[in-house]
């Protein structure tokens, strides 16, 4: 049995009630990072916002090794 099985294991699909947004696995709440996208007042008209779920695999694999609990309240500038 591989490890990857051994996770598959631990989660069945039926208590799970979210999925990855990514790879389509099973979320189980203490494994699920949710990230969340608002578009700014510009653009508001033409883009919505949103919150999707995420294994903690697939948000290393698209490069959010270090992120914040903490909602930003505007973006990085070039110094920050």
């Amino acid at each position: 049995m591989s490890f990857t099985d051994e996770i598959h294991d631990l989660t069945s699909v039926d208590d799970a009630d979210f999925v990855c947004a990514r790879c389509d696995d099973p979320l189980c709440e203490e494994r699920m990072v949710y990230l969340s996208s608002r578009p700014c007042p510009e653009l508001a008209d033409s883009y919505a916002a949103v919150t999707k779920a995420y294994c903690p695999d697939c948000i290393a694999g698209i490069g959010m090794l270090a992120f914040t609990a903490e909602a930003r309240a505007h973006a990085p500038g070039p110094l920050e």
